[in-house]
């Protein structure tokens, strides 16, 4: 085979390629959120290419458990219930205590600088209350851990858990304060890591989802308490107004 058909066939790969890193990125970043509809003709128009390869990069996102196809309807990101979540959250501290006892037997001076950089920048997002810069730089900050731990196996586990968590991890970082308290926090486990002490190190990240999990809990009764609230003041709208 040639060069240049090598290079012909390999081109629908690359574009299906792009577009589901992009459609990946754009739910992880919350531009597209749980029961959003992934939209084919935008997409294609990005990219320059027909529908074809968006289909491709949306079937492979949809075994991934991120999307979930509906027959004569299109790609739906997929909306994961609290109780699936919840149970998430606890296999992933598991695997964050173990990320955090690997990273701090073999984290060097350079890279312990390069999280404490990390950290300054999701401050002062925090200080903003900025969720929309916050958000990303955070998880930068837990891909960069799950890197230095250098576990592969132990990597694909994580990102196939933590893909399913998205909308959830975001809506636990919307009460006031949860971002410079999430912060607080990594402090605490790279303060571990750079003690080089593998049993704080893997407590303070077990810790820092345990906690991330309770966030999560307030946000949705406080949702579910604004909901009510509303409902309620509906209904007495409606009684005075039937009375008027």
């Amino acid at each position: 085979m040639s060069d240049d058909t090598a290079t012909t066939a390999d081109a629908p790969r690359s574009l299906t390629a792009r577009a589901q890193a992009e459609i990946e990125r754009m739910i992880m970043n919350g531009e597209l959120r749980g029961g959003d509809r992934v939209n084919e003709i935008a997409l294609s128009e990005r990219f320059g290419t027909s529908r074809g390869p968006i289909r491709e990069a949306c079937r492979a996102l949809a075994q991934e458990g991120l999307l979930v196809a509906v027959p004569n309807r299109g790609a739906f990101v997929r909306e994961l219930d609290l109780r699936e979540a919840l149970e998430v959250y606890d296999i992933r501290s598991a695997l964050d205590e173990l990320m955090g006892r690997t990273i701090a037997e073999r984290i060097t001076d350079a890279q312990v600088k390069e999280l404490w950089t990390l950290i300054d920048g999701m401050d002062a997002a925090a200080a903003n209350r900025d969720l929309e810069r916050y958000y990303p730089a955070n998880l930068d900050f837990h891909n960069r851990l799950l890197a230095l731990a250098g576990n592969r196996r132990l990597e694909r586990l994580y990102r196939s858990l933590v893909k399913e968590l998205h909308l959830f991890r975001r809506k636990g970082l919307l009460q006031r304060g949860s971002m410079a308290i999430s912060n607080a926090e990594h402090r605490q486990i790279v303060s571990a890591i750079a003690e080089r002490d593998p049993i704080a190190a893997g407590v303070s990240m077990k810790s820092h989802v345990l906690a991330a999990k309770q966030r999560l809990l307030a946000a949705v009764e406080a949702e579910r308490s604004q909901q009510m609230h509303a409902t309620m003041s509906g209904n007495e709208s409606e009684r005075r107004r039937k009375r008027a």
